[in-house]
């Protein structure tokens, strides 16, 4: 089934996409995302909130292949998404490096399996993680870093074999605030440089506005989207989170979510099935 598509100048499209799952011990399946609808422009950041089980980490499977809606279509550039694709790169929240290989190995592990020759290999691992500020950390072993130069290594991994989407679930969740901040303003720096398309997920509202040129809301569960707030500012120069419009999108996002948050504590006490 081909659903209607987006606007013109849409990457991803998200149509009618609903995610039900068989729970263990359950009678009857649950329903963890419900018929979403969501355009997500060439070369935007949006970045994807809600609370706690709402099905954002599904959502984002599925736009990078690794599952299947039960019902609706996710296309990218005009093509319907049946499975992973070098399209698509992911950083996940674990780090999840090979702890027996070098920074630079661990960048070049994708480019392996694409073919890639060694010199070109070399050459691009050094690339990306001079773009990722880790120039002089190539022969470094995972121990041998900090937990956020070990995060730069895996975006420097997912940006090296050039997707045209990246992927981000909660990647900075782990680490601590002044960390998380630096990190914060070294993907926007990689964002602006590279023109990715940036779809990143966070239970943080003050990152969603930080991060996003739009933020989208989800509910409870059954996931949906409840609002798409665009994010604007006159200038990024200084202290945005100072910024009068910064507490303005915080404070509508935060009471946009506040009953879905209460929603889905109350769900966490119910069985499912």
């Amino acid at each position: 089934m081909t659903l209607a598509p987006g606007r013109a100048d849409t990457k991803i499209s998200i149509r009618g996409v609903t995610k039900a799952f068989q729970a263990r011990g359950a009678g009857r399946p649950f329903t963890a995302l419900d018929r979403i609808d969501l355009d997500i422009r060439g070369g935007e950041f949006l970045t994807l909130v809600g609370p706690s089980g709402c099905g954002k980490s599904t959502l984002l499977d599925l736009v990078a292949g690794l599952t299947t809606p039960t019902s609706g279509q996710i296309v990218i550039d005009g093509t319907p998404v049946t499975g992973p694709g070098l399209d698509r790169g992911i950083v996940f929240q674990q780090y999840a490096l090979f702890p027996w290989r070098t920074a630079a190995g661990n960048v070049e592990f994708g480019l392996e399996a694409k073919g890639v020759a060694r010199r070109e290999r070399a050459e691009l691992a050094r690339h990306h993680l001079a773009l990722v500020g880790l120039t002089g950390f190539e022969d470094r072993y995972p121990h041998e870093l900090s937990g956020g130069m070990r995060q730069r290594v895996a975006i420097a991994r997912s940006l090296a074999f050039d997707p045209d989407v990246l992927l981000m679930d909660e990647p900075f969740a782990a680490l601590d605030a002044q960390t998380r901040e630096s990190l914060q303003e070294e993907l926007l720096r990689i964002w602006e440089r590279t023109g990715k398309t940036i779809v990143f997920i966070t239970h943080g509202i003050d990152e969603a506005v930080y991060l996003g040129q739009r933020v989208a809301v989800m509910t409870s569960r059954p996931g949906r989207i409840k609002e798409v707030v665009a994010v604007a500012f006159d200038s990024r120069e200084g202290d945005l989170r100072a910024d009068r419009r910064f507490g303005e999108y915080r404070h509508h996002i935060w009471t946009t979510l506040r009953d879905e948050v209460a929603a889905a504590r109350r769900e966490e006490a119910t069985p499912v099935g």
